[in-house]
């Protein structure tokens, strides 16, 4: 166990050192461990060798090898993680931040889901659940949530809820050896069945087991439920057999490489992939805040020229790739009842730098987190553009080097648009009233 400990802890370095990076100018330099590019790729040994160069060099990028990606948006999500639980052979390990059990609405998408774990459960796979129910609670997240997994640990299932100080937003779920879903898709009635939502299913061991050791984490900074066992994360390092995409049917497109961008990593992969851009850059986001000022802990004073925030950064950064001479799109969230200044204040500034900003369509909610560059680049997950979604809290998103998925996500925001106007700021007191209160969510 000692071996695995360390490569926890330096886990969690690398999670934090992205902190570390400079906010603006100069590419990084990532010789040592980066594999992206025109360079060979190649899964370095183990996990504790990958981890230990990106630890070695604070700027280091690293990708995994993967054998294909299917990306999964809307609504073809949830017959694919369906079809993925049902076939699970020995590991199903999910990050949660919302799910609901529909008590009125027994054919609900979510319900079938807590049935078909309950049922891999009895089945003998080995299901973990790590879901937020920290002290940021909108819309009775928690209640919902405890619900939610109440229902599986009365079944066997073991759950850990995640920190009570930081926000778990991940949407991750971990199957077998080799199958990993990265989505912005919560397990709520809306974002399965109506929202603009991203997904990618990953067949990559190497990626399976990053986001393995993110998991535990997250279990080991969480609260485990009462029939969670002391040796329980031990499960986690067992070998398990792969799940061969074809057996679920999925599609599965050719990728040069995956680079896992969770948490603290997220910004300055980002950040790198603006500055190398040389054609395109096109965003969709739920949430896009620039404070007008950096959280400082107390006694603290800001830099000279330090930004107010990570975000402030991307969001210079795309008018930065406008300026010479990049096509530059933001399609951000406004739906009917929803209202957000932040989302209209970044998007006045965006517009008085010359970047295009877009709405979709009123009645639909935007929830996805998109990055399009240039024919070969994709990020998806669930990482907003906020302050403390890219400096605080828990997320996971990834970095995809693929021009077949690039394409993919291409025809994704084509299709977007097809209802699209230009972005305005919406007065509150001309929408319908707010959803009812027996309404799903």
């Amino acid at each position: 166990m000692e071996k695995a400990n360390g490569m926890v802890r330096g886990l969690k370095d690398l999670l934090e050192f992205g902190k570390l990076r400079q906010w603006v100018g100069g590419t990084p330099d990532a010789k040592a461990g980066d594999c992206r590019g025109g360079r060979a790729r190649k899964w370095v040994g183990t996990f504790a060798v990958a981890l230990a160069l990106a630890l070695a060099t604070p700027s280091v990028s690293y990708s995994l090898p993967a054998r294909g990606v299917t990306p999964v948006n809307n609504r073809e999500y949830i017959s694919v993680v369906r079809e993925l639980v049902r076939n699970a052979q020995q590991n199903l390990y999910l990050m949660l931040y919302q799910a609901r059990y529909y008590e009125e609405y027994p054919d609900t998408e979510t319900n079938h889901l807590l049935r078909e774990l309950i049922e891999a459960k009895l089945r003998g796979v080995d299901v973990k659940i790590v879901i937020d129910t920290g002290d940021w609670n909108p819309s009775n997240k928690n209640e919902y949530n405890l619900d939610f997994v109440d229902r599986m640990t009365t079944a066997g299932i073991e759950v850990w809820e995640d920190s009570t100080t930081e926000v778990s937003h991940e949407k991750v779920m971990l199957v077998d050896d080799n199958i990993t879903v990265v989505s912005s898709h919560n397990w709520t009635y809306y974002s399965i069945a109506k929202n603009n939502e991203v997904a990618v299913v990953v067949d990559s061991k190497p990626l399976n087991h990053f986001f393995r050791e993110y998991f535990r984490q997250r279990c080991q900074d969480g609260r485990p439920r009462h029939n969670v066992g002391e040796h329980s994360l031990e499960s986690l390092a067992k070998p398990s057999p792969e799940l061969a995409p074809s057996k679920v049917r999925l599609r599965t497109y050719p990728v040069v490489d995956v680079e896992p961008i969770p948490n603290r990593l997220f910004f300055p992969a980002v950040h790198t992939a603006f500055l190398n851009a040389k054609q395109s850059i096109t965003v969709v986001q739920r949430s896009l805040n620039m404070p007008d000022r950096p959280r400082l802990k107390p006694g603290e004073s800001a830099l000279p020229g330090q930004p107010a925030s990570e975000v402030n950064v991307l969001v210079e950064d795309l008018i930065s790739a406008h300026k010479r001479g990049l096509k530059v799109r933001v399609v951000l969230d406004q739906t009917e009842g929803f209202t957000d200044s932040a989302n209209d204040a970044a998007a006045q500034y965006l517009r008085e730098n010359g970047v295009e900003v877009l709405r979709e369509d009123l009645a639909t909610q935007t929830h996805a987190k998109l990055v399009v560059i240039d024919d070969d680049k994709v990020v998806v997950g669930s990482t907003n553009w906020t302050q403390p979604a890219l400096e605080d809290g828990n997320e996971a998103s990834v970095l995809i080097t693929s021009r077949e998925v690039n394409k993919v996500y291409q025809d994704y925001v084509h299709a977007l648009l097809q209802n699209a106007a230009p972005y305005q700021t919406v007065k509150r007191d001309i929408w319908a009233p707010t959803t009812a209160p027996n309404q799903r969510k």
